[in-house]
């Protein structure tokens, strides 16, 4: 196991987001490698004159001034994915192909989580630098970000990890087409275990997880309070104060990036409709119990944590770094829990050293 030190270094300038739409239908590879036909059938988004999705208000986009995130709401695209445990979700994800042309043909394909109750905007200065590594997949699971499995006409749906599990699965399938790197951020790195404890070597060849949850099971007694004692504990989740709190907890650099804007970004999604309903159905699923499942990962995994991490404390670093087998350590310093949003240069930097060294 390796343990280095990265600070922020200096920019690198790379491409912004290509503008134009992946091809509506595409030849895939299966795990083994045998090349598919895409089941999936590829959509595009309605879209406003200024090309916004318009599932999302208009009113809410025009508050946001930050470029990147900007960018992410014009590049998302929307995939009918037909998933076992749910059936029809309508996924929506950013697909940014490697822009380093020396590279060789076989790129890695990078699979971003975000956490909980978050989007695919929380990957947004972390894409176009990444690109540089590998393709980029940044996908909003069911329930959450701006996927939609039909809890505006269905409060009822049953969604907890199998769900989110299932659906990564065929996302993975049917759009990747190809073994990836899944790198999960907060809650996202609960995901990015439990998924690939089922499918390690087959859709998973390794791991980075980012100031990661996974020792924390489960979500405690919110996941037996009656119904509406969940809805309201759900409204909360989307106040501004309470924004306004997590957004300065999230980073070390408060007055540079704790912005009003920035919690605009973050909470644009809670917009949607079936966002309540939602998130109350996960609180009530029992939430994610990883932390049995890491001594069986036997991948190569990457553990990435910000110095300054007031939300989960950097002592869970050392924690998986005791318990994967198969473990190398960086630590990003004058970074709190969000590294793809502070330190983007910094991560891009470690994940590029993982790749070259398991390569």
């Amino acid at each position: 196991m390796k343990q280095h030190a990265v600070a922020q270094k200096s920019h690198r300038s790379v491409g912004r987001f290509a503008r134009s739409m992946v091809p509506s239908s595409h030849s895939e590879s299966s795990a083994s490698g045998t090349a598919t036909t895409a089941t999936t059938a590829e959509i595009g988004f309605d879209r406003d004159e200024d090309g916004y999705p318009s599932c999302i208000p208009r009113e809410y986009i025009d508050e946001i001034e930050e470029p990147a995130a900007l960018d992410v709401l014009k590049n998302m695209q929307l995939a009918q994915l037909m998933v076992p445990s749910l059936g029809l979700v309508k996924t929506a994800y950013v697909f940014e192909p490697c822009s380093n042309t020396t590279s060789s043909e076989n790129v890695p394909a990078f699979v971003l989580l975000h956490g909980f109750d978050s989007s695919m905007l929380e990957f947004r200065r972390l894409i176009p630098k990444l690109n540089r590594v590998g393709d980029v997949y940044v996908v909003d699971l069911a329930g959450w970000g701006f996927s939609d499995c039909g809890f505006a006409e269905n409060a009822d749906i049953q969604l907890g990890p199998a769900q989110k599990r299932d659906h990564l699965q065929k996302f993975i399938e049917d759009v990747v087409g190809r073994p990836v790197t899944l790198l999960g951020t907060s809650l996202g790195g609960s995901v990015a275990i439990d998924f690939a404890a089922e499918y390690q070597g087959e859709w998973v060849n390794s791991l980075v997880l980012v100031d990661a949850q996974g020792f924390i099971d489960g979500i405690g007694p919110m996941s037996s309070m009656p119904r509406f004692l969940s809805v309201l504990g759900v409204q909360v989740l989307k106040s501004i104060p309470l924004r306004n709190m997590a957004n300065k907890m999230a980073y070390f650099d408060k007055e540079r990036y704790a912005t009003e804007d920035a919690m605009r970004i973050g909470r644009l999604h809670t917009h949607l409709p079936g966002w309540t309903d939602a998130n109350v159905a996960f609180m009530q699923s029992g939430g994610y119990a990883v932390s049995t499942r890491l001594k069986d990962m036997n991948l190569p995994s990457l553990v990435v944590w910000g110095r300054n991490d007031e939300i989960l404390d950097p002592s869970y670093a050392d924690k998986f770094m005791d318990v994967l087998p198969n473990a190398h350590m960086v630590w990003i310093d004058e970074c709190g829990h969000v590294p793809a949003l502070e330190q983007p240069d910094a991560l891009v930097s470690a994940i590029d050293s993982f790749v070259n060294e398991s390569s």
